[in-house]
């Protein structure tokens, strides 16, 4: 048993899923097979008690009229049929015996009956129905007996066993082989999944399933599938992109402070002024490292954020309008107003931190790429279920082509402008995140000379309205 177990593991789905298929139809035509013979096995049965029944009142009939049994065509031509033993007893058990000339003799004891009977019995290992009626006429007084062996009963539930058996073994090689086909059409589209994967290792992640007409569980897989490789695909580039970008910042802030350091070690020592310049520069540059650093952690912080995190809230009016101020604080030439809407009770679906994070790096971004109009709008509006958040400043714009990248990590519209404040490239990338992980919705709209709109939308908590 437990080679055969080790060898099916071994096999190769068609091979088990002919197995299994040919096993099923062939458990499922043996269980009918099985109650369709006995059924007609009951069913000869009593149609042979019936013919016994039958005969007993014929015969009864017949010699109580006087007639005599030998002489009696019909009932000799249904002794030769049948095989059939009819007996005629009196009450002392003499009898005379009507039979087929090849009919063995059986041995049945006699016993008298009160009424015609009908029974099987089993005598010299040979099944039999046997039937008895008393009868009485003219002063005679005695039984009719009728014995009938099941000759014709076995060999037509033999030849029925005979067929069934020829045709459950034709049953089980076509279900062997249609499980086989059907398999093997059902498994085509897996062997091609394995065939793409092993193309996938190979040559990289561009490969990808053909895609499928049928409306089944294996189309909708292909589906999914390459849905699932076009995300793959993108992380990975984005990854590949975001290495190299880092590597890339990275990069020049420590060439500059390695040229600083080298000039130091050959000039500086002695020149206050060169020590103080390079000292100065290289502060820079770290303070410029430090904030790349602490931004990559802000985003990869972002991407982790859990489900559970989500069932904070955050009054809306209350939050933004203690972060205005601190930005008026901060930015004492610049003018910030808030339009609300109406919306004094407001609370969003995110954590205050989060909400926080994202304010501070659209609205520094806005006081940054301000141009000559030092003025920043934030307007706030709900929309069905959610609260939508403008920020808007009248700075130089972003042109139409850059738009759908700016979100993207280290993309920069003016990389020598944006390094010259001080921008990594990393802000909208992490209050992208931070947003879609709230379920929600960030996007930009600009116009060249005239400034930049940010808008995002949050979820709303309809019972704190």
């Amino acid at each position: 048993m437990k080679r055969i177990k080790n060898w099916y593991r071994g096999q190769s789905l068609k091979v088990k899923w002919s197995i299994g298929t040919s096993a099923a139809i062939f458990f499922a035509f043996f269980f009918f097979s099985f109650i369709q013979y006995h059924v007609v096995s009951q069913w000869m049965l009593h149609e042979e008690k019936n013919n016994i029944s039958q005969a007993l009142d014929e015969i009864s009939i017949f010699v109580k009229q006087g007639g005599n049994l030998n002489d009696n065509e019909e009932i000799t031509n249904q002794i030769s049929e049948k095989g059939q033993i009819i007996r005629i007893l009196d009450h002392r058990g003499n009898e005379i015996t009507l039979k087929n000339p090849g009919t063995p003799d059986y041995y049945i004891p006699f016993r008298a009956v009160n009424q015609k009977t009908v029974y099987l019995l089993e005598t010299n290992h040979k099944k039999l129905y046997l039937g008895r009626a008393p009868i009485r006429f003219d002063g005679f007084s005695g039984y009719v007996e009728v014995i009938q062996p099941l000759t014709r009963y076995h060999q037509m539930m033999g030849s029925l066993f005979f067929v069934m058996s020829i045709f459950g073994g034709i049953a089980l090689l076509l279900s062997g082989l249609i499980g086989f086909l059907m398999a093997k059409g059902f498994l085509k589209p897996l062997q091609k999944f394995s065939t793409t994967m092993k193309k996938i290792r190979k040559k990289g992640f561009h490969e990808r399933m053909e895609p499928s007409n049928s409306k089944d569980e294996m189309g909708e897989l292909a589906h999914i599938f390459n849905e699932m490789m076009d995300q793959i695909e993108l992380s990975f580039n984005q990854q590949k992109r975001f290495v190299e970008d880092a590597s890339h910042e990275l990069r020049t802030p420590v060439q500059i402070m390695e040229g600083h350091l080298k000039l130091l070690n050959r000039w500086g020592k002695k020149d206050p002024s060169i020590l103080d310049e390079s000292l100065q520069a290289s502060i820079q540059e770290l303070d410029r490292m430090k904030n790349l650093v602490q931004e990559l952690l802000d985003l990869s912080r972002a991407e982790q954020i859990e489900i559970k995190t989500r069932d904070h809230s955050t009054l809306l009016i209350k939050t933004l309008s203690r972060i205005i101020k601190n930005f008026e604080v901060i930015h004492e030439n610049f003018t910030f107003e808030l339009i609300e809407h109406k919306l004094k009770n407001s609370t969003v679906q995110i954590s205050e931190n989060h909400f926080e994070q994202i304010m501070i790096i659209l609205l520094d971004n806005a006081v940054k790429y301000s141009d000559e109009i030092q003025k920043v709008d934030v307007s706030i509006e709900e929309d069905h279920e959610m609260i939508r958040i403008t920020v808007r400043d009248y700075g130089l714009g972003i042109p139409e082509e850059d738009l759908s990248k700016i979100f993207h990590r280290f993309y920069r519209v003016d990389k020598a402008r944006s390094r010259a404040k001080g921008g990594n490239g990393l802000g909208l990338s992490i209050a992208k995140q931070l947003v879609e992980s709230y379920e929600g919705d960030i996007r930009a709209t600009s116009e060249l000379g005239k400034g930049t709109s940010i808008t995002f939308s949050l979820p709303v908590i309809k019972d704190a309205i």
